[in-house]
């Protein structure tokens, strides 16, 4: 099966031999028919019996069988995931993690916006119950920002802040604890008011983290140009703010050459960019504008935009010609 899940949440499935193999520059097919300001934000190649794992900002886990996901044609804009998962009024899904099976191998690792890291071995999420069940203590003035899942190849784990701080520490730091347990100190501030925006798990340093400030200026960066520290220390400059940037940090995507970033704009517009396209800088600098005209609220990864068959055409037909534009 073919899982989608778009921003606002729709979600469906769709079998994988609806999408016939096609030659190389094929035009594809639309994956998902979606409202004007939605977009797929999240596609698994899964089967029926795998399971998708829903993350709350209230540190609740729910469960949901890909089976009992509604089958739907490959241009249906899906169902609303809220429909489908028991959640309390108010309650927002933060991550939805696929997984095969809960194998003491993996694990999950939970980033609340207060600092807190907490990483809880995978196997102890096996036992299913339709409510959910409390993965991550909270205190009452904290919510969960994010949850990864974590097999033995991540190192690193890398958290990034409001104010432009970041943490880079071995995974190891973190030591595995119980599902009804509050976690460990993943990041001091140094500033007060600052709060967590975003975090990642990283693998190696070559790996590549694309972040973005307030007014659409980003940058690609190195993974190894972030100094490795101890957990629960204040980290490093994470980028150089100015008033072009911004005051704050929207996030940070790993950048991954099947991907694009997409970003949502405070007044609602959407702009895809290929993250390839976007200039390599190193820690302390600002990068260079992604977007313009217009704040940035949200960013996301999501798959390569389809070329037409016409543009797919014409491009080959200004290569061939020897024509290029600048």
């Amino acid at each position: 099966m073919v899982v989608t899940i778009t921003h606002r949440g729709y979600i469906k499935r769709v079998p994988l031999a609806s999408y016939e193999k096609q030659k190389r520059g094929g035009k594809g097919k639309t994956a998902v028919t979606t409202y004007d300001d939605d977009f797929i934000e999240n596609f698994f190649t899964c089967n029926t019996h795998d399971t998708l794992l829903f993350v709350t900002d209230r540190g609740q886990l729910h469960w949901l069988k890909v089976y009992r996901i509604p089958e739907g044609s490959r241009i249906a804009k899906g169902k609303a995931v809220v429909n489908l998962v028991n959640l309390m009024p108010g309650e927002k899904i933060q991550s939805i993690i696929p997984t095969t099976d809960f194998s003491e191998d993996k694990g999950l690792v939970f980033f609340t916006r207060n600092g807190v890291v907490k990483r809880t071995n995978l196997s102890e999420f096996s036992n299913i119950r339709s409510n959910g069940v409390r993965a991550i203590v909270l205190d009452d003035n904290d919510e969960l920002i994010i949850a990864k899942i974590a097999n033995q190849e991540v190192k690193y784990l890398f958290i990034v802040t409001k104010f432009a701080q970041c943490i880079k520490f071995e995974i190891e730091k973190t030591r595995e604890q119980g599902r009804s347990t509050r976690g460990v100190r993943g990041i001091k501030f140094k500033h007060e008011g600052d709060e967590v925006v975003d975090a990642n798990i990283i693998a190696t340093d070559e790996q590549e983290i694309l972040m973005i400030a307030e007014k659409g200026i980003g940058k690609r960066t190195d993974a190894g140009e972030y100094r490795l520290t101890n957990r629960g220390g204040s980290g490093v400059i994470a980028m150089k703010m100015t008033t072009k940037t911004g005051k704050n940090i929207i996030g940070c995507l790993m950048v991954d050459e099947g991907m694009d970033m997409m970003a949502l704009t405070k007044s609602g517009k959407m702009i895809r960019v290929d993250m390839q396209t976007i200039s390599k800088s190193s820690r302390n600098t600002s990068g260079v504008y992604i977007v313009k005209g217009d704040d940035v609220a949200s960013i996301s990864r999501c798959p390569k935009e389809e070329k037409d068959e016409d543009e797919t055409e014409e491009e080959f037909w200004y290569i061939n010609s020897g024509i290029v534009f600048a």
